[in-house]
């Protein structure tokens, strides 16, 4: 299997070979900034004063570009491209300014970073450049392909099933942090009262599968739930003619009245379902969350939670706790709220019958904006729910995951597929409430060879009373 640096040298092989003309399209998850910045430390090691042009889509895009070749682990790197911006020889502008501009240059070497359309003045820059590389992500309208290929062949690089082995293949640097609910808390008592509930329900009708056909019947048999209720009363030794004045049967029947069944086995669900929630969402795992975030106050972190709810918490608590707003939300379960641009700016209608009312932004504009915010890095910190969108295109150093109610990591790397980890690692937390079915799940997590659970000989012994983790959302 190719790694992802074998995939980028072989493509900057391809465009040298190809006298240093040439598009490629690099799909997610890969990092299509490394091969920009691999021909542009090639060029300045053999010739250190070209001057060199990059049009990029947008202006959060030539921020990223410009943080990701003036950030690496190599300081003589990061000053030498510092060096080379200031002194104008690599001049990065979006495209939207060369349109509305046009330019004269005839650069000689021109590099296009995610355009989405080829026009007019772009193509012209092209066509007039010695050398030129065109970077895309996603394939743009047939024309403009048309018009990008004829100046700008395709390489032959980056094949999307070696690009899913990279993908998956991508190492994952794993700390379990556990969260201790204390005795004397309502939470607590809470918790250990679901917990006696379901245990004895499961005593009662015998595993998991029997509380279900309690509650809605084998339809596959063709057996209806109170059927299935009578059975197990008549198992357990119930019939509807007990002799109440004997005390055992009486409490018999408290227990194994068919009427009874059926209703603890509803009962027991919706039981299930608060201590799920009430793991997932406690709040004694802000504090630690806070604390992670405090020892990576130099990274973008994304945080996925179990409910949308519980983000707005998390988003909450590190804004309070922060000199500045640095937590946006990344979901649906989200108040509308005054309208501002990417700058703060109060936005209001300028026409129509609500002219000079504010205007407000819901669900979907907030995380357009907040996605574009933690993009240009004015947010340091997504909080998102269990299913983020598929579309979110973002680089992140960090994720947190505060409950292993969540979905596991390999899920979100393949649904997460525009999610860029610059180091080419995955630095994953994983928050937990200790001696809970938490505690269970995360233990028995399926961990692959490129999986490493650092702390994880530090972590208190499972407790076998926590057997049964299922979860109901």
């Amino acid at each position: 299997m190719k790694t992802a640096d074998a995939l980028f040298e072989n493509a900057i092989s391809n465009w040298r070979s190809n006298l240093c003309v040439g598009s490629c399209i690099i799909p997610s998850p890969l990092n299509d900034k490394i091969i920009i910045l691999g021909i542009l430390q090639r060029i300045y090691n053999k010739s250190p004063n070209v001057k060199i042009t990059i049009y990029v889509n947008t202006f959060s895009e030539r921020i990223n570009l410009i943080e990701f070749l003036t950030k690496q682990e190599n300081e003589e790197n990061n000053n030498q491209f510092k060096q080379l911006l200031n002194n104008k020889h690599i001049v990065i502008l979006s495209i939207d300014y060369l349109e509305r501009n046009g330019s004269s240059m005839s650069p000689y070497v021109c590099i296009v970073y995610h355009c989405e359309r080829i026009e007019k003045h772009l193509e012209e820059q092209l066509i007039r450049s010695k050398f030129k590389l065109v970077v895309l992500n996603k394939l743009m309208p047939t024309e403009d392909m048309a018009k990008l290929y004829s100046v700008c062949p395709l390489l032959d690089s980056f094949k999307q099933a070696e690009i899913d082995e990279v993908r998956l293949s991508t190492p994952v640097r794993e700390r379990w942090i556990g969260v201790t609910i204390p005795e004397d808390t309502e939470e607590y008592k809470l918790l250990k009262y679901y917990d006696e509930y379901i245990t004895t329900s499961i005593s009662i009708f015998g595993g998991l599968s029997a509380i279900d056909e309690a509650r809605e019947g084998n339809a596959a048999l063709n057996i209806s739930s109170n059927q299935i209720c009578y059975k197990i009363a008549t198992d357990n030794g119930w019939n509807p003619h007990l002799d109440m004045s004997v005390e055992i049967n009486v409490q018999l029947d408290e227990l194994y009245n068919p009427i009874s069944l059926k209703e603890r086995a509803s009962q027991t669900y919706e039981m299930i379902r608060n201590r799920s929630k009430l793991l997932s969402d406690y709040e004694g795992k802000l504090e630690e969350i806070l604390k992670i975030v405090e020892n990576n106050k130099d990274k973008k972190i994304l945080i996925i939670n179990k409910r949308g709810e519980f983000a707005n918490k998390v988003t909450d608590y590190i804004n309070k706790y922060s000199e500045t707003i640095i937590c946006g939300n990344y979901h649906d379960k989200v108040e509308a709220i005054p309208a501002v641009d990417i700058n703060g700016n109060p936005i209001y209608y300028k026409s129509g019958t609500k002219k000079g009312e504010r205007k407000y932004m819901y669900a979907q504009a907030q995380k357009t904006q907040n996605e574009e915010l933690f993009n240009m890095g004015k947010l340091k910190i997504l909080s998102t729910n269990n299913a983020p969108d598929k579309t979110l295109s973002v680089d992140v150093d960090v994720i947190i995951i505060t409950s292993p109610q969540c979905d596991n990591i390999k899920n979100y790397m393949y649904r997460l597929s525009n999610v860029y980890y610059p180091n080419n690692v995955i630095n994953l937390y994983s928050i937990f409430v200790k001696n809970s079915i938490e505690e269970t799940k995360i233990q028995n997590k399926d961990v692959k060879n490129n999986h490493e659970i650092i702390n994880k000989n530090d972590i208190f012994t499972i407790n076998e009373n926590n057997s049964d983790f299922i979860i109901v959302d």
